[in-house]
């Protein structure tokens, strides 16, 4: 860190980890001069080869999925000496610009093995979101052969007390998993964290939700299968984004735990905060607060302060869970304590506790059409969608695809709660329609449909 005191740097890419990371540089008084980004353009954001004209230091670059890529890119223009990788673990920035290898070398290649191959083999990176966790725990109660990979070394020593199939990823036990593989599956970024497969093996990405945003494409890898939750999604979203072979729509593992019928045992709170989950279940009144993440900023437009003093007089509680990518705003808020809000784990599974929430409070976060399934009030604190809608383009019209009360402060936000009458059931049932083929057996449907054997 102190080799950055007293310099100018550039940032790469332009994200919501590398504007949290703006922020945590800035109160260590360096200074940030902008970003590298060859996707995105605004104020203080740069193409690679239009940085010459700029006086700076260094380069820092944070892409947990994309840092070679971008690394090797740089090297075209700049001497490695200047360019800096950065990862975040357990929570602590790490810097290095001393990059040995080009990419992972694997110790063991699927080509190599000619076997029999049945084994499910799930790749998290990061953290393990609720898509991969679901299906991995149905995979492994059905006595489906299956193991789980991570770099997330909280979620593996959890894993590794219930004594769950895991590894560590990038080590041998991992890189043989993979060789041996049946099947290859994703929830989350669009990885080139693959050797080359065997014709035999299959690769899934079960993605991690359906919303309004618009994504730019991503289809440079194609995949076997891509799930999904219903043929209008498909048409509408995923088929102009993603490149698969096939396109299924048998719904998310995550939402088999939404069904009222559905009862939670231990192994369904795996990275769910069990005091809150616990607290939840009582009898009280629950608001859930989980906002998407932005493209230009990292807080939220909320004072905890007085919003814990209104909670408190209309005797509600409210659980906060933040998106991953903002831990480091969010470690201000995590020490403090107020007597009627909680904050959940950024990276933890909030799922186990939707369907025991009251209200949700969000955006324009995929969560919301996974709560239309619990059918249960929305109210929708849209502060900022003028300047969301500019930056990031809405599949559908807000207000058609919105059912719920709309707030842009938090005074109104307060009120929002205290209307009894619930005017959004056949709004939210015509959208639920749209969104979801079928509620329930998500998982069991989707084994069906790989007719594994």
């Amino acid at each position: 860190m102190k080799e950055f005191l007293n310099k100018k740097v550039l940032l790469s890419p332009c994200s919501p980890l590398t504007l949290a990371l703006k922020q945590y540089l800035v109160e260590q008084n360096i200074e940030v001069i902008g970003f590298i980004d060859k996707n995105k353009s605004d104020e203080n954001i740069y193409k690679i080869d239009q940085i010459g004209s700029i006086e700076f230091d260094s380069i820092l670059i944070l892409s947990p999925n994309h840092f070679f890529a971008i690394y090797n890119e740089y090297l075209e223009y700049y001497k490695k000496d200047i360019i800096y990788e950065v990862e975040l673990r357990e929570n602590k920035y790490n810097f290095s610009n001393k990059i040995t290898s080009k990419e992972y070398q694997f110790k063991y290649l699927p080509k190599k093995f000619d076997i029999k191959r049945e084994k499910f083999v799930f790749i998290s990176k990061g953290f393990i979101s609720s898509n991969n966790k679901f299906f991995y725990l149905y995979c492994f109660r059905n006595g489906i052969d299956t193991v789980i990979l991570t770099d997330n070394v909280e979620q593996l020593e959890e894993l590794q007390l219930k004594k769950l199939p895991c590894e560590l990823l990038e080590t041998n036990e991992a890189d043989y998993n993979i060789a041996i593989a049946k099947f290859i599956i994703f929830d989350q970024g669009n990885y080139t964290y693959l050797p080359p497969l065997h014709k035999e093996q299959k690769t899934i990405q079960l993605w991690h939700g359906v919303g309004l945003k618009k994504m730019s494409k991503m289809d440079n890898i194609t995949y076997d299968y891509f799930v999904s939750t219903s043929n209008w999604t498909n048409e509408t979203n995923f088929k102009n984004i993603f490149s698969a072979k096939t396109f299924l729509d048998t719904g998310y593992p995550r939402n088999d735990i939404l069904d009222k019928e559905y009862k939670e045992d231990d192994l369904d709170l795996l990275f769910c905060d069990k005091e809150i989950y616990r607290f939840v279940k009582s009898d009280k009144k629950i608001v859930l607060y989980m906002p998407t993440h932005r493209e230009k900023q990292t807080k939220v437009h909320l004072d905890f302060n007085t919003l814990n003093e209104s909670l408190k007089e209309i005797n509600y509680y409210m659980i906060v869970k933040l998106h991953p990518f903002v831990l480091e705003y969010y470690k201000n808020y995590e020490d403090n304590e107020y007597s009627n809000i909680l904050f959940h784990n950024a990276n933890g599974d909030i799922y186990p506790l939707l369907k025991h929430t009251d209200i949700l409070i969000s955006d324009y976060s995929s969560i919301v059409y996974d709560f239309l399934l619990v059918d249960k009030p929305i109210v929708f604190f849209n502060y900022d969608i003028d300047d969301y809608n500019i930056n990031m383009t809405f599949l559908f019209d807000y207000n058609e695809y919105s059912p719920g009360i709309k707030v842009k402060n938090q005074d109104e936000l307060i009120l929002s709660l205290l209307s009894v009458e619930d005017n959004y059931i056949n709004q939210r049932k015509k959208i639920c329609n749209k969104f979801f083929a079928f509620k329930g057996n998500s998982s069991l449907r989707l084994i069906e449909e790989l007719d594994y054997k």
